[in-house]
């Protein structure tokens, strides 16, 4: 069986140590499994997190979804 390789850094914003698989590239999003805040990987080496801003996760299309 592989595994891939994991590197480890702690949210920027509740100190929770989270895993990161190697494939997972500067710019891409994620989500921190404790506090729901949404991250972007600034750089891999070394690992660095940053917050999105609230505002920046907004999509002016997004539509609700219609249960009637």
């Amino acid at each position: 069986m592989l595994t891939m390789p994991l590197e480890t850094t702690k949210c920027p914003v509740c100190g929770r140590k989270l895993a990161l698989q190697e494939y997972v590239t500067p710019g891409t999003r994620l989500v921190c499994t404790d506090c729901e805040s949404n991250l972007y990987v600034e750089a891999r080496r070394p690992l660095r997190l940053k917050p999105v801003p609230e505002e920046a996760t907004y999509n002016a299309n997004d539509r609700p979804e219609s249960y009637g």
